[in-house]
């Protein structure tokens, strides 16, 4: 290998799927804005959460730092922000 070669950085990407579409992630986190850019939607009208085990799914506010560094693909979807008023 040449020494150009070993100079040019290794360039890895994060499988992770937003509103059921996979994307390969070039940043080894992901914030909640980023989320919502990547499905298209609104984003003022929609909030973005993170798939996770359990009972609750994980809310990801527009500036939240999610890490999709972890082993397998990170799962993220979005939809339309509700309000309660009263």
């Amino acid at each position: 290998m040449s020494d150009e070669q070993q100079k040019q950085p290794h360039h890895t990407t994060y499988k992770i799927i937003v509103d059921q579409k996979p994307h390969d992630w070039p940043k080894a986190t992901i914030t909640g804005l980023e989320i919502k850019s990547l499905a298209g939607v609104d984003r003022a009208a929609y909030d973005a959460w993170q798939d996770v085990r359990g009972p609750e799914d994980r809310l990801v506010k527009d500036d939240d730092q999610i890490d999709v560094t972890e082993k397998g693909t990170e799962r993220f979807f979005t939809g339309k922000k509700t309000t309660t008023e009263g």
